[in-house]
């Protein structure tokens, strides 16, 4: 599963020991494996002298979290003093999506003018489909749109990501949200949602079903789909095009 660092993450050796030589960047692409039995993430990270495995035992880092962004406005007619932290998770959930398919770390105000430009801010939020349609001709990208979980699975076994409608049913939101699927990991579908915060998945009901690792969720895929029922569609399937 490939996955952006949105800040600088320290790492440590297969024996859990910290290495203080090494670390993961800020804009770094990483490819992430399932858990050791020793309960750590590998981690393969770009280096000046080439590809480095480390590893982690949480995946902190490599969240795009709207909550960050109360200071940038995202008006719409009704919200005028709306901001990317209170209706901002499409434009975040896109940022997670580029950063893992492209390796491109793309600003949250580039991709806020980039859903203005384009029509998609609206009222209740962000009209993902006119911003995948103008994220595919700025990126290089093709987006399928589907409610089927079997192929939300397939695209993500062959290395695509999905940005997920949910319909606020309680488990990541009580209001349509847009988390991000950036692959499978330890068996399960792992997500980036960000409206995360601390405490949000404490609940009894959500903490059942959804394991926080750092700033990544780890859920199976009924889960995910049983929230996103009512919304149409409810995945935006995004590949690299060719």
């Amino acid at each position: 599963m490939k996955v952006m660092a949105f800040e600088k993450i320290p790492v440590c050796d297969a024996n859990g020991c910290r290495d203080n030589k090494s670390y993961i960047a800020a804009g770094d692409l990483c490819q992430i494996s399932d858990k050791t039995l020793a309960g750590l993430y590998p981690v393969t990270y770009p280096t000046a002298r080439g590809a480095k495995t480390r590893w982690v035992s949480s995946l902190q880092g490599f969240l795009c979290n709207q909550n960050d962004y109360g200071h940038l406005a995202y008006p719409a007619p009704g919200y005028e003093k709306a901001t990317v932290k209170s209706g901002g998770c499409g434009l975040c959930a896109a940022v997670n999506a580029i950063g893992a398919l492209t390796g491109q770390q793309v600003s949250v105000r580039t991709m806020r003018d980039l859903a203005k430009s384009c029509g998609a801010r609206v009222s209740g939020g962000t009209d993902m489909k006119r911003l995948c349609d103008q994220l595919c001709r700025s990126y290089g990208l093709q987006c399928i749109q589907t409610n089927s979980l079997s192929d939300l699975l397939k695209h993500l076994e062959t290395g695509g990501v999905a940005i997920c409608n949910t319909a606020g049913r309680g488990m990541f939101s009580t209001g349509g949200h847009y988390v991000t699927a950036l692959g499978l990991l330890d068996g399960r579908i792992c997500l980036a949602d960000p409206g995360l915060y601390a405490g949000k998945y404490s609940t009894s009901r959500r903490k059942k079903a959804v394991t926080v690792t750092g700033d990544l969720l780890l859920t199976k895929p009924q889960v995910l789909d049983d929230d996103c029922i009512g919304r149409w569609p409810r995945y935006y399937l995004l590949q690299r095009r060719g």
